[in-house]
Protein backbone atom coordinates (compact mmCIF):
# COMPACT_ATOMS: atom_id res chain seq x y z
CA UNK A 1 0.00 0.00 0.00
CA UNK A 2 1.66 3.46 -1.21
CA UNK A 3 1.76 6.31 1.41
CA UNK A 4 1.08 9.65 0.44
CA UNK A 5 2.30 12.53 2.22
CA UNK A 6 1.59 16.26 2.17
CA UNK A 7 3.56 19.00 1.95
CA UNK A 8 2.94 22.97 1.21
CA UNK A 9 2.43 22.49 -2.04
CA UNK A 10 -0.68 20.67 -1.55
CA UNK A 11 -2.06 23.51 0.77
CA UNK A 12 -4.99 25.62 -0.50
CA UNK A 13 -7.14 28.25 1.22
CA UNK A 14 -10.64 29.37 0.23
CA UNK A 15 -12.21 32.19 1.90
CA UNK A 16 -15.92 33.51 1.58
CA UNK A 17 -16.29 31.29 -1.12
CA UNK A 18 -13.31 32.34 -3.08
CA UNK A 19 -10.05 30.71 -3.53
CA UNK A 20 -7.01 32.25 -2.48
CA UNK A 21 -4.64 32.31 -4.81
CA UNK A 22 -1.14 32.98 -3.67
CA UNK A 23 -1.36 31.24 0.20
CA UNK A 24 2.12 30.53 1.82
CA UNK A 25 0.79 29.07 5.14
CA UNK A 26 -1.80 28.14 6.99
CA UNK A 27 -2.53 26.06 10.36
CA UNK A 28 -5.38 25.06 12.61
CA UNK A 29 -5.71 24.21 16.40
CA UNK A 30 -8.12 22.55 17.68
CA UNK A 31 -8.72 21.97 21.45
CA UNK A 32 -11.42 20.19 23.63
CA UNK A 33 -12.16 21.60 27.20
CA UNK A 34 -11.63 18.84 29.74
CA UNK A 35 -13.98 19.51 32.96
CA UNK A 36 -13.58 17.54 35.99
CA UNK A 37 -15.72 15.25 37.13
CA UNK A 38 -13.79 14.10 40.77
CA UNK A 39 -15.46 14.08 43.78
CA UNK A 40 -14.69 13.57 47.11
CA UNK A 41 -14.46 10.11 47.54
CA UNK A 42 -11.92 9.21 44.66
CA UNK A 43 -8.29 9.35 44.66
CA UNK A 44 -7.55 10.35 40.81
CA UNK A 45 -8.82 12.54 38.74
CA UNK A 46 -11.54 12.33 36.47
CA UNK A 47 -13.06 14.08 33.18
CA UNK A 48 -15.52 14.45 30.50
CA UNK A 49 -15.05 16.55 26.81
CA UNK A 50 -16.26 20.05 27.40
CA UNK A 51 -16.58 22.54 24.66
CA UNK A 52 -14.38 22.64 21.67
CA UNK A 53 -12.87 25.30 19.65
CA UNK A 54 -10.88 25.95 17.10
CA UNK A 55 -8.19 28.96 16.05
CA UNK A 56 -5.74 29.46 13.49
CA UNK A 57 -3.61 31.67 11.27
CA UNK A 58 -2.79 32.38 7.47
CA UNK A 59 -0.34 33.96 5.44
CA UNK A 60 -0.83 35.24 1.73
CA UNK A 61 1.00 36.75 -0.90
CA UNK A 62 -0.09 40.66 -1.48
CA UNK A 63 0.24 42.02 -4.89
CA UNK A 64 -1.57 44.23 -7.16
CA UNK A 65 -4.58 41.90 -8.20
CA UNK A 66 -4.71 40.22 -4.87
CA UNK A 67 -8.29 39.59 -3.41
CA UNK A 68 -8.05 41.77 -0.74
CA UNK A 69 -11.18 40.76 1.27
CA UNK A 70 -9.56 38.99 3.49
CA UNK A 71 -7.38 41.69 5.16
CA UNK A 72 -10.18 43.90 4.78
CA UNK A 73 -12.30 42.35 7.39
CA UNK A 74 -10.00 43.99 10.18
CA UNK A 75 -8.01 46.55 8.23
CA UNK A 76 -10.86 48.68 7.29
CA UNK A 77 -12.96 52.04 7.78
CA UNK A 78 -15.85 50.16 9.15
CA UNK A 79 -16.16 48.35 12.44
CA UNK A 80 -16.76 44.50 12.47
CA UNK A 81 -20.30 43.40 12.97
CA UNK A 82 -21.70 39.87 13.52
CA UNK A 83 -22.79 39.93 10.00
CA UNK A 84 -19.14 39.39 9.35
CA UNK A 85 -18.81 35.50 10.18
CA UNK A 86 -17.36 33.86 7.01
CA UNK A 87 -16.93 29.86 5.65
CA UNK A 88 -13.22 29.16 5.38
CA UNK A 89 -11.70 26.12 3.52
CA UNK A 90 -8.40 24.55 4.60
CA UNK A 91 -7.29 22.11 1.79
CA UNK A 92 -4.44 19.47 1.12
CA UNK A 93 -4.27 17.17 -1.41
CA UNK A 94 -8.10 16.13 -1.88
CA UNK A 95 -8.94 16.58 1.83
CA UNK A 96 -10.67 19.67 3.71
CA UNK A 97 -11.84 21.03 6.90
CA UNK A 98 -14.34 23.31 6.33
CA UNK A 99 -15.79 25.85 9.04
CA UNK A 100 -17.56 29.16 10.07
CA UNK A 101 -14.75 31.68 11.42
CA UNK A 102 -14.28 35.47 12.13
CA UNK A 103 -10.88 37.35 11.85
CA UNK A 104 -9.63 38.65 14.92
CA UNK A 105 -6.27 40.06 13.78
CA UNK A 106 -4.39 40.92 10.24
CA UNK A 107 -0.81 42.53 9.47
CA UNK A 108 0.86 43.41 6.71
CA UNK A 109 4.91 42.77 6.46
CA UNK A 110 7.03 44.08 3.91
CA UNK A 111 10.53 43.45 3.44
CA UNK A 112 13.25 44.11 1.17
CA UNK A 113 13.75 41.52 -1.37
CA UNK A 114 10.69 39.62 -0.90
CA UNK A 115 7.04 39.82 -1.91
CA UNK A 116 4.50 41.58 0.41
CA UNK A 117 2.74 39.42 3.09
CA UNK A 118 -0.67 39.49 5.17
CA UNK A 119 -1.06 37.37 7.72
CA UNK A 120 -4.52 36.72 9.66
CA UNK A 121 -5.77 35.24 12.52
CA UNK A 122 -8.90 33.56 12.84
CA UNK A 123 -10.91 31.98 15.36
CA UNK A 124 -13.81 29.20 14.13
CA UNK A 125 -17.23 30.13 15.43
CA UNK A 126 -19.67 27.20 15.66
CA UNK A 127 -19.25 23.68 14.50
CA UNK A 128 -16.68 21.96 12.00
CA UNK A 129 -19.02 22.21 8.67
CA UNK A 130 -17.32 19.25 7.08
CA UNK A 131 -13.94 17.16 7.87
CA UNK A 132 -12.58 15.17 5.05
CA UNK A 133 -9.64 14.18 6.57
Amino acid sequence: MATTYYSGKDGSLTFDGSQIAKVTTWSLTANVEAIETTVLSENSRTYTPGIRDASGSCSVLYYDTAPVSLIQRVIGITAPTDLNKYRMILGFGGKAIEFDCIITSAELACSVGEVMIATVQFTMTGDFVSLTL
